[in-house]
């Protein structure tokens, strides 16, 4: 009996050993000691393809954690400057050289984010420059579609600060879909740091961007507004403008039927409402056909603008790229000459 059961279990445990256990055994092999496939012609050049591969994944890596590295130091330089700076006004050198670590520190990080160059915020600082001019583009253009123009002032004397509006031209967002008052928050804190030489502070805004232009002006003692193919009144049906009017885009099904577009449309009904309280001049220019925005924005601002300095310029085509259609027929020249820039 006891030899029969040995037997049995001997034959279990090579039937085992012989099945599962060698399988196990040749994975651990394998693991530990990999077979390479012989290629005897395209082997090293698959190797070398692999090689190079990681050679460029480890510099990338590099590449970011040096980035990284550069924005915290520059984060710290701003940070310190700032502080030892407090709330006095800088000298004009004080001013050059908080710019131009302002400059460092946005440069860095929008790289650091892959952020396309044309996306990009643009600030470019002038020696004894005595004004300056901050841009604000809209949600369907970008800071590129103002870019020359900033060049333009630039050169004629000033300071320019082309913000870019939260997450702008990162990999998921070709436009900016943050809210009006976090769009307008970004735009106070450019423009105290531009204030801070103590000189005259023009803001210049397209489409949206001159939406936030005049929420700007009425928090902070903005010189003048250049509004170009101002967005006051929306493209929209007179239905989806009453939702917003009356606040209802604030309800969730609401909201989701109207889409991010009901936020933009709160700030226009918001800015429209209060454009008789600003001051300071306005010079606006929009085209008859303008797909996006409607041209009757522009006669808003001239009906209830109260500064007897302002002007107001209606072009009869170009569509909603009134810059790149009308800015070398005396549009660049007129906006560098209501901002106070040298006229060359």
């Amino acid at each position: 009996m006891g030899n029969r059961s040995r037997n049995k279990d001997n034959a279990q445990g090579k039937k085992y050993r012989s099945g599962g256990a060698p399988q196990r055994s040749q994975g651990r092999s394998s693991q530990q000691h990999p077979a390479r496939p012989q290629h005897p012609r395209g082997g090293a050049a698959q190797g070398d393809l692999n090689q190079s591969g990681n050679q460029e994944g480890l510099q990338a890596t590099q590449k970011r954690v040096q980035l990284s590295r550069q924005t915290q130091n520059l984060t710290l330089s701003a940070w310190d400057l700032a502080r030892t700076r407090k709330q006095q006004p800088d000298s004009t050198r004080g001013q050059v050289m908080t710019l131009r670590a302002h400059q460092r520190l946005v440069s860095s990080f929008e790289s650091e984010r892959n952020i396309p160059e044309n996306d990009r915020s643009f600030l470019q600082v002038k020696e004894g420059a005595n004004s300056s001019v901050l841009l604000i583009h809209g949600v369907s253009t970008s800071p590129g579609s103002l870019r020359e123009l900033a060049i333009r002032l630039h050169d004629a004397d000033l300071n320019v600060y082309v913000l870019r509006l939260p997450d702008f031209g990162t990999p998921d967002n070709t436009i900016s879909e943050v809210s009006w008052e976090a769009a307008l928050q970004q735009g106070r804190q450019c423009y105290r740091l531009l204030a801070r030489g103590g000189g005259p502070v023009h803001a210049v805004g397209m489409g949206f961007g001159a939406t936030l232009a005049l929420h700007l002006a009425l928090v902070e003692s903005v010189s003048s507004l250049v509004l170009l193919s101002p967005a006051i009144i929306p493209r929209e049906s007179f239905w989806q403008r009453m939702l917003v009017r009356m606040k209802l885009h604030r309800l969730g099904f609401v909201h989701n039927m109207l889409g991010w577009n009901a936020d933009l449309m709160e700030g226009m009904d918001i800015a429209r409402s209060k454009i008789g309280k600003i001051k300071v001049p306005i010079y606006a220019a929009q085209c008859e056909d303008d797909d996006r925005a409607s041209p009757a924005s522009l006669r808003i601002l001239q009906r209830k603008s109260r500064n007897k300095s302002s002007r107001f310029r209606v072009f009869a085509d170009g569509g909603h790229a009134i810059l790149a259609n009308h800015g070398d027929q005396g549009l660049y020249g007129d906006i560098i000459k209501f901002c106070g820039g040298r006229v060359i």
